[in-house]
């Protein structure tokens, strides 16, 4: 998720898209949650939180300056968490076997964790 324009602002134009886009996938994963999809939600959750993280500074979720006015950084991060912990929550209740969360995304959920928490530390 590329964010900067030519003269290496963000414009609200591409800011209102880029959350857009994140709430539409966010929205995915809850429904997939909810039909029991667990791998395919993770999945997901995973690679929008790999691509907030990194984007971060020029999505203005690493300041405390205002981006865009109508834009509340709060809400966004209780949202993002939201969505891991009820994904978290419904881990269980996967729909067949190959739906269900074994060891190996456990290992890479944690790993993808610790670099998350190493590159927001910075901010």
């Amino acid at each position: 998720m590329s964010l900067k324009n030519s003269s290496g602002g963000v414009t609200v134009s591409q800011l209102q898209s880029s959350f857009a886009e994140i709430q539409g996938e966010l929205k995915r994963v809850l429904n997939g949650v909810n039909t029991g999809r667990i791998l395919e939600s993770f999945d997901i959750l995973s690679k929008v939180t790999d691509a907030v993280v990194d984007s971060c500074e020029a999505l203005g979720l690493a300041s405390e300056l205002p981006v865009v006015e109508t834009f509340q950084r709060d809400n966004f991060w209780r949202a993002l968490n939201h969505c891991w912990l009820v994904a978290l929550q419904n881990v269980s209740k996967a729909n067949t076997d190959e739906d269900r969360l074994r060891e190996e995304h456990i290992v890479h959920l944690q790993n993808s964790v610790v670099r998350w928490g190493d590159t927001l530390d910075k901010f």
